[in-house]
């Protein structure tokens, strides 16, 4: 159930994204939809990348998968105490202190409950409402909200909620809820019958009937109307003359005793567990025909808006408005420093066209991306970043210029695509001032590897990976 389930995370995080845009406003996220555009696909794969990538920058699937977890020690919890309830059950109908237990009371110690819950169920499945269905079904109720009460932070509930909406959405809710209700419920009745197994094995019980109302006839049918169904299944049925004997005013042969538990646990197998176990086949084909089903309603509130950006008419290339004084564009964190033999990609960035290309001798494992100025020269970047992975990126811009948003917001876009990024300044000596803004630019935008001296960098690198 849980594989099944875990194929719902890519939707589960394109929820919590539209919920998120939908309370707090849009995210900036313009590397992103680069990305998303560079890689194509149909529009609901572009949505699940878009929300896949802005998802791993807020660092929701380490919090999802911590939720994820926390959700299933819940489920256990809920499980073990219907596993002890049941066992409970057991020695509550065989509380005989002289081994002497009224059959017709057993039964309905164990299977009074089990019963009810199983119309129950049926009666909300046939007229539940929508909502109603979200909030869940008998047991998978306290599960929910044990869950709920784990959560902890905006971001834990807001995949919490993102959650239990996608399972509604995708209409999931019900049949993954029922699974659920009926996988404790048959974990509870099979610890219930394997108890009373044990007590029947390591104990003499002697079963009678006792009643004010029913005469013996009345209670010959109703245990022979109880015991067809077990019948069929191998389980014997006293004969109606030893069912009559059984009054607890004589002595019958330990044969019959053995009989009327077998009578007693066939009810248990035939009223208790097969229901269940039948609920619960149906229930899971339904969940997995479901899940099969699976799809971006892309015409929904905060979906809809994102089609003319994620699918344009006509395709921009990197960052050509300069952004506003309150907006920095952010490199990545980095992952970690690669080695100096790690792939690597050198890019020239809005140099001088007397620049020396490339500027230094690249080591072993370097590729040459060249300079990279006119909008084919990005998009042909960005789709190499984008199909080939790179450890480091190592980004040649010239200190002698001024550092604008604009090229700070494409050396960003740019970082993003590998683990590591470098900026090498070029012809820093050329003018202190500006080499400062550049520094402070950088700083702000979280680039840490800054040089001015390309053998600065060769030499951290390698010995980063001596160490």
């Amino acid at each position: 159930m849980w594989k099944k389930t875990s194929d719902l995370v890519p939707y589960w995080l394109l929820e919590a994204v539209r919920l998120k845009e939908s309370q707090w406003g849009p995210i900036e996220d313009a590397v992103e939809v680069r990305r998303v555009i560079a890689a194509g696909g149909s529009l609901e794969d572009r949505m699940l990348l878009r929300a896949q990538l802005l998802s791993e920058r807020e660092q929701w699937p380490q919090k999802q998968q911590h939720l994820w977890r926390f959700m299933r020690w819940c489920l256990w919890f809920v499980f073990a105490l219907f596993m002890v309830l049941g066992a409970g059950a057991a020695f509550g109908a065989f509380n005989a202190v002289d081994g002497r237990v009224n059959v017709l009371w057993a039964m309905v110690t164990l299977l009074a409950l089990p019963t009810f819950s199983l119309v129950v169920w049926l009666v909300a499945l046939l007229f539940s409402t929508r909502s109603e269905q979200r909030a869940g079904i008998g047991v998978s109720q306290l599960w929910l909200w044990l869950s709920q009460r784990i959560v902890k932070g905006p971001d834990q509930a807001l995949l919490f909620n993102a959650y239990l909406n996608v399972l509604t959405k995708q209409r999931l809710a019900q049949w993954l809820l029922s699974v659920i209700n009926h996988t404790a419920w048959v974990l509870g009745l099979l610890t219930m019958l394997s108890t009373v197994l044990v007590l029947l094995a390591a104990k003499r019980y002697s079963f009678n009937w006792e009643t004010t109302l029913l005469s013996a006839d009345s209670f010959v049918l109703v245990v022979q109307a109880l015991g067809w169904l077990p019948s069929w299944l191998g389980f014997s049925t006293p004969s109606p003359e030893m069912i009559r004997l059984s009054d607890g005013l004589q002595v019958v042969p330990s044969a019959v005793q053995v009989q009327w538990s077998s009578w007693l646990v066939g009810c248990v197998v035939a009223y208790g567990v097969l229901p269940r176990l039948v609920a619960l086949g149906v229930c899971y084909g339904y969940l997995s025909k479901n899940l099969r089903q699976v799809r971006v309603h892309t015409d929904q509130v905060g979906l809809i808006e994102l089609r003319p950006r994620l699918l344009p008419v006509a395709e921009y290339v990197g960052v050509d408005a300069v952004a506003g004084a309150d907006q920095v564009a952010l490199a990545p964190e980095p992952i970690q420093r690669p080695a100096l033999t790690a792939k690597t990609q050198v890019i020239g960035i809005e140099l001088p066209s007397d620049q020396p290309w490339p500027p230094f001798e690249l080591p072993s494992g370097w590729e040459d991306a060249g300079l990279v100025d006119s909008r084919e020269q990005r998009a042909q970047l960005l789709t190499q970043l984008t199909h080939h992975h790179y450890a480091h990126v190592v980004l040649c811009v010239d200190a002698a210029q001024t550092p604008d948003r604009g090229v700070m917001a494409w050396l960003a876009e740019l970082a993003s695509y590998s683990d590591f990024a470098s900026v090498y300044l070029i012809n820093a000596n050329q003018g202190p001032d500006r080499l400062d803004a550049w520094r402070t630019r950088l700083q702000k935008a979280d680039f840490e590897s800054v040089y001015t001296d390309i053998n600065t960098l060769f030499f951290e690198l390698h010995n980063h990976h001596e160490s």
